[in-house]
């Protein structure tokens, strides 16, 4: 089986943690150079998950050509400058989510350097190559509780006893709804399998030039559904998602939490019953997913131009909201 060469640049938690292990794992992947603008990090990054080569500059991994394909997991605020760059170098690229941290306007401009370089781009929202939600997605289409009238989804955790940490940096483009509400809006989106009609959205900021580290949402459907969504880094811990339904419940414990096991409890008829649900390995299956696409010369699963941009048009529009305190209209410029 042919192996596409990776290229990390950056040496982020979550490439540590999750993204080099997957591309270890992956059978159509390869992990060829790891870079950090320190070299004895990036000497470490290489000795740890046994990468062949490492730089201290990221354009020098743009340069190799030996690299067919970059993980971008640097902070929110690089992902359109080294998403340009890459494209340019002629690379494929799974970025980190959010692929803008500002805008779905920044999201454009990063896709058509893609296109016009002739290399694949794609957002990294792994959950959605997990098989529970993959499966819950057909449940809920098949009509398990009737009609969606209501989704609820809340993921919440702490970090403010973590003064350094790029969640709290706003010139970095952090903030809870750029690290954890963009899940919240996903998978409302997905389950609903529409864009919402209309955004009503409100902030908790310590200052005004801040990042926020709340906030709560409203996405208004066609046909009178709802998704209530609350993301939150300064909070306990909570990771659950809800789905109302003309004929039932659905509820799903620790959502967001990427649990190995997981389960669904399903009330309908004055009964509750517990789904056992199968797991998966959902960095392994993006980077298998995104690799596939590259040596077979076919379109990513999350287009940018479908997937990525409306995301960040609902999430455009919940920062308008906060931002004018009003109920911002999809679509609607006014």
């Amino acid at each position: 089986m042919r192996k596409i060469k990776w290229g990390v640049l950056g040496c982020a938690n979550i490439a540590r943690k999750a993204v080099l292990p997957a591309i270890i794992a992956a059978e159509n992947s390869e992990l060829y150079a790891v870079s950090s603008r320190s070299r004895e990090k990036a000497a470490e990054f290489a000795e740890d998950f046994g990468a062949e080569v490492y730089y201290d500059d990221y354009q020098k991994v743009l340069a190799d050509e030996n690299v067919e394909a970059v993980y971008i997991p640097l902070p929110n605020k690089l992902h359109k400058e080294w998403t340009i760059i890459a494209a340019e170098a002629g690379k494929h690229i799974l970025c980190e989510k959010p692929l803008s941290g500002s805008s779905k306007e920044e999201a454009v401009e990063m896709f058509n350097a893609a296109e016009e370089n002739n290399v694949l781009l794609m957002e990294g929202f792994m959950y959605r190559f997990q098989p529970f939600v993959i499966e819950l997605k057909e449940m809920l289409d098949d009509g398990i509780i009737g009609d969606i009238k209501e989704i609820n989804a809340n993921f919440t955790f702490d970090v403010t006893d973590r003064p350094d940490n790029l969640r709290l940096n706003a010139e970095m483009q952090g903030g809870a709804l750029n690290d954890i509400g963009c899940y919240t809006v996903n998978i409302s989106r997905y389950l609903m399998g529409e864009q919402p009609q209309k955004v009503v959205n409100f902030f908790e900021k310590k200052d005004e030039d801040g990042v926020d580290l709340a906030g709560s949402a409203i996405l208004y459907f066609a046909g009178g559904t709802f998704a209530n969504l609350y993301y939150s880094i300064n909070s306990y811990a909570e990771k659950d998602i809800e789905i109302v339904g003309t004929d039932g419940v659905i509820r799903v414990p620790g959502f967001f939490g990427w649990k190995e096991k997981n389960y669904f409890l399903l009330e309908k008829n004055g009964m509750e019953d517990r789904i056992d649900v199968e797991t998966g390995p959902q960095y392994q299956l993006e980077v298998e997913a995104f690799a596939d696409a590259v040596i077979y010369d076919k379109d990513v699963p999350l287009r940018v131009d479908e997937e990525t941009y409306a995301n960040l048009e609902v999430m455009d529009a919940m920062r308008a909201s906060a931002a004018e305190n009003k109920i911002v209209i999809l679509g609607n410029d006014n």
